[in-house]
């Protein structure tokens, strides 16, 4: 009788690994409902620890790889986190396009030049994730919002822990989102070394609360947050504005039910002013020249007295709510609210002096110029 073989590619065997996969996990949940004994409860470690189990955002318990060796990150602002936590990233496999071209723009750039070649298909801008590619590619950790719990369920079927965190709304909630990320990567002392240094910041910020809480309407300038101009999109709640009531500013808001502001509520509104962040290419020549097109900027206070900044882009952008460094921006932006109350420090020290007590990485002049946008605000 004659033998007959078969060949399968890698990708046809990865694929049926994780079909049998799958088809294991469903067949041992059963059989755990049926007996009321759970199969997953013997100790996976063999001499050194090779899992543990965290709680996300959701309540959830995740099992997750004590050392993780592949990473995808749907979140856009976590790729930086991750870096920052662990000092690398050469475990990351997969961010979304918006998180590359951020990389692009940062120092991350020279930080992490291993993500040059990282994948971009996998895990998408609005936080979705082809599972099936995921599975293929042995990913053993995904971080995403606590809004996707849909999606950790299909990839915890296919053996795929993925952890849920929660965005910022205040400090507090940028601790928890560290403490919470260095859980689950292992990395708790390096999560503790920074949510250490955010309350430094908030020690220092609310020793001039007195001085803040004593400012008059007219001394408290009016500022407009933008995530992106040409689509008309503002921070408008959230950790910004929190930021910008805690140095002395006031905001720009809307209400509940409108999430794009017009030009002539805006105009109403008349900020003093303006901070642009880096998810668009407007510089603050753009306004000064009144060249964005279908917007008339010439009569707006920030606009005539040269007060529209590009937000500082460092590990990552500054300007979203969820950024590692938002100490960073929250001084840059107090210096430009309130520059007699918040005088006492330079901020290329600040930077500098972070850069390479956390990172270890001594910033040039020419990056530090670069960071802090000197060619756009000047």
């Amino acid at each position: 009788m004659k033998r007959v073989l078969f060949y399968f590619t890698d990708k046809e065997i990865r694929k049926k690994r994780s079909k049998f996969l799958a088809m294991l996990l469903s067949t041992a949940v059963a059989v755990s409902s049926l007996t009321g004994i759970s199969v997953f409860a013997a100790d996976k470690t063999s001499g050194e620890e090779e899992t543990r189990t965290v709680v996300d955002a959701t309540g959830a318990e995740v099992e997750v790889p004590a050392h993780p060796k592949k990473i995808a990150v749907p979140a856009m602002v976590l790729p930086n986190m991750v870096y920052a936590l662990q000092g690398n990233a050469e475990n990351i496999v997969s961010i979304p396009p918006a998180a590359y071209s951020g990389w692009e723009m940062s120092i991350l750039k020279d930080l992490a030049p291993e993500l040059e070649d990282v994948d971009t298909t996998m895990v998408n801008d609005d936080f979705s994730v082809n599972v099936e590619a995921l599975a293929d590619a042995d990913v053993d950790l995904v971080l995403n919002w606590d809004s996707e719990t849909d999606q950790a369920e299909q990839l915890k079927a296919l053996g795929i822990p993925c952890v849920l965190v929660s965005s910022a709304k205040d400090m507090d909630g940028l601790k928890n989102l560290v403490t919470m990320l260095g859980d689950a990567l292992n990395c708790e002392d390096r999560a503790k070394q920074v949510t250490d240094w955010y309350d430094e910041t908030m020690d220092y910020f609310n020793s001039k609360a007195d001085e803040v809480a004593a400012l008059s309407e007219d001394e408290m300038p009016r500022v407009l947050h933008f995530q992106n101009v040409h689509e008309m999109t503002c921070y408008t709640g959230g950790i910004n504005t929190y930021i910008t009531t805690l140095e002395g500013g006031q905001n720009f808001t809307l209400p509940e039910d409108i999430t794009e502001p017009s030009m002539e509520t805006i105009l109403e509104y008349d900020p003093e002013i303006i901070f642009i962040s880096n998810f668009d290419d407007v510089t603050p020549e753009d306004f000064y020249e009144n060249k964005l097109e279908g917007q008339d900027w010439s009569n707006v206070s920030a606009v005539k007295n040269h007060k529209v900044y590009k937000v500082p882009c460092g590990l990552y952008r500054w300007a979203p709510p969820n950024t590692f460094e938002k100490p960073l921006y929250m001084k840059w932006t107090a210096s430009i609210v309130q520059p007699e109350i918040f005088s006492d420090y330079d901020i290329r020290t600040e930077i500098s002096d972070f850069y390479k007590d956390y990172y270890g990485y001594e910033l040039s002049d020419e990056q530090l110029d670069s960071l802090l946008r000197l060619d756009l605000n000047k």
